[in-house]
């Protein structure tokens, strides 16, 4: 892209990151990439998609038979207090992009304005503006969308991540397992309080909630040799006594609670964890004579990409001129792009963001502009791949 060109689309990276907003509610970021697509003259734009009608596809069609290439951006920011300073920080108190989708979001713009000036010459392009990915509910709710599937099935999908602490622009590759899967759980349990005097009076839940913490952080020794490789359990949150009414020295806890996130390489061996945590969940409660409720939240599908896919990746980068790089190990963070690669070909890839990079989620996170065109022309070169001359 020309210099002109570049800070301009970063200008409007700015903008929607100035103006970030949560999953399922990103209605003035679509209408924002709807204005800015266009100038780009796209053959249609499909919008309303997924559960709050907030995500869009913009198509772009030759005209001509051929196959139809897929790339994805989400539209979703963070419940997280932005601590930059600087002119485009975050306009919204309590929310902002710190994941970078308003990076991949302007890096989808970015193709979208060299589709314009360099159209294809046959099959099609759609550019995906996903909302929800924050929630892992934005793409399966997509992929059900009447309007989504009205159009041709895409033949191949795309997407990428940044990815802080790699040098900045360098390609992430690998074949299969990509990101693991993972859910989230909130098990209650409900006994009785006492006067702490007479504690044999209550039924308290402090056993099951310490065991069940225990439990959750030993999963990957537990779950050995049933699992196809090892799952991680991690709890982000317990809880003994009522949230409501604090703590209190005279009387024993008659509730509690335990928050976390399990992961898995696979959706098969997730099943398989969710199977043994609701089977422990329930045994500790009639262990204590508790009530007891386990619910499920933000489940995502393994990443999974084709390996046709990920060597197109490579040969993208090559012909970009930026480094890639072969990962020994999946990453550990989950993202709902596994359920396109589910439903169709297709590979995820990470970019790096640079080594000085604050990780993902991190509260001075800010996506780096120069990241924006190097995205745009691996895109664009994947594009001519499936998309040259036949």
């Amino acid at each position: 892209m020309c210099a002109t060109r570049t800070e301009d689309i970063a200008r409007f990276r700015r903008q929607l990151h100035a103006r970030p907003e949560l999953s399922e509610r990103e209605h003035e970021t679509a209408t924002a990439i709807v204005a800015r697509l266009a100038p780009t003259h796209p053959t249609s734009i499909v919008d309303g998609l997924g559960a709050m009608q907030t995500g869009l596809c913009a198509v772009y069609d030759s005209g001509e038979p051929g196959p139809v290439v897929l790339i994805r951006a989400e539209l979703d920011a963070l419940p997280i207090q932005e601590s930059n300073s600087f002119g485009h920080r975050s306009t919204v108190s309590g929310v902002s992009h710190k994941c970078g989708h308003d990076g991949h979001m302007a890096t989808l713009v970015a193709v979208a304005e060299g589709l314009r000036e360099q159209p294809i010459a046959r099959g099609k392009v759609y550019l995906l503006f996903q909302p929800a990915e924050e929630t892992g509910t934005g793409a399966s709710a997509v992929l059900a969308d009447e309007r989504f599937k009205a159009l041709a099935p895409p033949d191949v999908v795309y997407a990428f991540h940044n990815v802080p602490k790699y040098p900045l622009g360098h390609v992430l590759l690998r074949k299969g397992l990509f990101a693991q899967g993972s859910v989230g759980f909130v098990a209650r349990y409900r006994g009785k309080t006492s006067h702490s005097s007479y504690p044999e009076h209550g039924i308290n839940p402090a056993a099951a909630v310490t065991a069940l913490v225990a439990a959750v952080n030993r999963f990957d020794e537990a779950l050995a040799g049933s699992v196809s490789a090892p799952v991680l359990g991690t709890v982000s949150y317990a809880q003994l006594g009522s949230a409501e009414k604090g703590p209190n020295f005279g009387t024993t806890p008659g509730e509690g609670v335990v928050m976390g996130v399990v992961r898995a390489h696979k959706t098969s061996d997730l099943e398989r964890v969710r199977d043994e945590l609701a089977s422990l969940t329930k045994r500790l409660a009639e262990d204590e004579g508790l009530e007891h409720e386990l619910s499920w939240h933000e489940a995502f599908a393994a990443t999974e990409s084709n390996d046709d896919c990920v060597a197109t990746i490579e040969a993208a980068a090559a012909e970009a001129g930026v480094d890639a790089m072969y990962l020994d190990e999946p990453f550990r963070w989950s993202e709902d792009f596994g359920n396109f690669t589910a439903a169709f070909k297709g590979a995820f890839f990470g970019l790096g963001s640079g080594t000085d990079q604050p990780q993902l989620h991190d509260d001075g996170y800010d996506y780096p502009d120069a990241l924006i065109g190097i995205g745009a022309n691996i895109y664009r070169a994947i594009i001519d791949r499936h998309l040259g001359e036949s």
